[in-house]
C-alpha cells in the first residue's frame, strides 16, 4: 500500500497511474473538511493520458486514519512537505520509506533531520500535468522520475521495480547532482518569468545579459558543489523546449498561491553565501522576485 500526500496535479497523477496499473494507493487530504469535498463526487477523479479519460475512483482518507503508513508519496508544495509528514508522525513506521517529489532543496534535508527512522528518497521529476477542476486531470507532458537516496548507501525500495510502466523511472545512487542541475536550471527561468510575468521563452530577451551573469554564477555554485554541468547549454535547452510554458512559479503567481522562490533561488543563495561565493547577479534577482511578490500581496519567502 502506498500512501500518498498532496492531492495536488502530482499526487493525483502518481494515484491515477497506480490505480491503473493495479498497485493499491491511498490519497492523505488535509483535514475532514477536504476529505468531504472529496466524497462529494465519491472521489471520482477523470484522467486523461492523453489518448483516453479513464473515470477513476479514488481511495482518500484524513492524516487522522489508523492505517500504519510503510510507504509515503509526499506530493505537496516544498514548504508545506514538512508539516505535512509531521501530521503523519505516529503513523509512519519505523524504517518508513518517504519519496520525496518536492521542487528545489532544503525541504528534503528539513525532512531527513526530522525523522531520521525513515528512509528519504529524493525523486526529480519531469512529468507535466494540470487540474481544469477539482475532479479532473490531464497528463499535459509524459516524464521521467530519477529516483535515489538523500543518504549514500541507501538501497533502492523493493517495490520500485514493480511500479507500472506508466510511472517511467530510473534509480540513481547519487541524486544530489540531479537535484542541484534541476535547481540551478529554474533558479536561471523561474525568477525572471515571475519579475517579468512571462513565459519561458521570453526569458532571454527580457533578461539579456542579466540572465547571463546569473548562469555565471550558478555554474561557480555547482563547481562548488563539486558537479560538473555545461549550465548555459542545459538551461537555454530547457528555455527552448518549453518556450510557451509558464514555470510552475508563474503558474503559482497568477493562482495567488505561495511560491517555492525560497526553495529554489533562496537556496542557491543562501548556499553560495556559506560558501563565500559572491552572487550580485543572483542576489538582486531574488531581491526583485521578492519585491514583485509583495507588490503583488503575496509571500515573499
Amino acid at each position: 500500500m502506498l500512501h500518498i500526500i498532496g492531492a495536488g496535479s502530482l499526487g493525483l497523477l502518481w494515484a491515477a497511474r497506480l490505480q491503473l496499473g493495479g498497485i493499491e494507493s491511498r490519497l492523505i487530504l488535509r483535514n475532514s473538511n477536504r476529505l468531504d469535498q472529496w466524497q462529494r463526487n465519491s472521489g471520482m477523479l477523470a484522467f486523461n493520458d492523453g489518448a483516453t479519460v479513464h473515470n477513476l475512483q479514488l481511495e482518500a482518507e484524513t492524516p487522522d486514519a489508523n492505517e500504519p503508513i510503510h510507504q509515503l508519496v509526499v506530493a505537496t508544495k516544498a514548504y508545506a512537505a514538512l508539516p505535512a509528514v509531521e501530521s503523519l508522525r505516529q503513523r509512519l513506521q519505523p524504517g518508513a520509506e518517504l519519496l520525496l517529489l518536492q521542487n528545489g532543496l532544503g525541504a528534503q534535508q528539513a525532512i531527513a533531520d526530522a525523522f531520521p527512522e525513515c528512509r528519504v528518497y529524493c525523486i526529480s521529476v519531469t512529468d507535466g500535468a494540470w487540474r481544469p477542476n477539482e475532479h479532473e486531470l490531464i497528463w499535459a507532458g509524459r516524464g521521467h522520475n530519477t529516483v535515489g537516496p538523500l543518504h549514500p548507501d541507501t538501497p533502492p525500495p523493493e517495490w520500485l521495480s514493480s511500479l507500472p510502466d506508466s510511472i517511467s523511472t530510473s534509480w540513481q545512487a547519487d541524486i544530489l547532482p540531479v537535484l542541484w542541475r534541476k535547481l540551478a536550471v529554474n533558479c536561471a527561468i523561474n525568477p525572471f518569468t515571475l519579475i517579468f510575468d512571462c513565459r519561458n521563452g521570453e526569458v532571454p530577451e527580457r533578461a539579456d545579459g542579466w540572465l547571463d551573469q546569473c548562469i555565471a554564477e550558478l555554474q561557480q555554485l555547482l563547481s562548488l558543489q563539486g558537479f560538473d554541468a555545461d549550465l548555459a547549454e542545459q538551461v537555454h535547452a530547457v528555455i527552448l523546449a518549453t518556450a510557451n510554458n509558464s514555470s510552475s512559479t508563474r503558474q503559482d503567481l497568477h493562482a495567488r498561491r505561495r511560491t517555492e522562490l525560497d526553495y529554489i533561488l533562496g537556496y542557491a543563495c543562501r548556499s553560495a553565501h556559506n560558501a563565500g561565493l559572491p552572487t550580485p547577479a543572483l542576489d538582486h534577482l531574488l531581491a526583485q522576485a521578492q519585491d514583485t511578490l509583495r507588490q503583488q500581496q503575496l509571500p515573499a519567502d
